[in-house]
């Protein structure tokens, strides 16, 4: 599950980065293919840093509050995630889920892998209850699109 959170990461944030402001940050590019390759070797601690590399090149570059922001810092939430450090992968998925919010408002469908991804890290660290209301609001908002097709 984790490995498949963390394709659609890479894969979202190589489309969303390849717009010419970032053509000419070659490092970003390089930073975020090597941290896919790692974690694709099961080397999540080897990937770290170069995920790390490819949120501080986005931080100057663009807006911290833009999704394609909340992408990168799911990638490294999802990285110590499967380091099973999940008191440091908590806060990042927190921000990410923030910003999507302010995007797109409480109820959007893009708000769901957000919530969903928080569920889990309070779930393994034995808030259940949090986990409980936050797949509730995930559950909700899928529901209420189910609804609208």
């Amino acid at each position: 599950m984790i490995a498949l959170r963390f394709a659609a990461v890479f894969a979202a944030a190589t489309f969303i980065f390849s717009t010419p402001a970032f053509s000419a940050s070659n490092g970003f590019e390089v930073a975020l293919n090597s941290s896919d390759t790692l974690y694709a070797q099961g080397r999540f601690q080897e990937a770290i840093p170069h995920a790390k590399q490819a949120l501080a090149i986005a931080e100057r570059e663009m807006s911290v509050d833009d999704v394609a922001y909340a992408a990168l810092l799911d990638n490294l939430a999802a990285l110590y995630e499967a380091e099973l450090d999940y008191t440091k992968a908590r806060p990042l998925y927190r921000r990410a889920l923030e910003i999507r919010l302010q995007t797109y408002g409480p109820k959007h469908p893009d708000l769901v892998n957000s919530l969903i991804n928080l569920a889990l890290i309070y779930d393994a660290l034995g808030d259940y209850s949090a986990a409980k209301n936050l797949d509730a609001r995930a559950t909700e908002i899928i529901e209420a699109s189910n609804r609208q097709d």
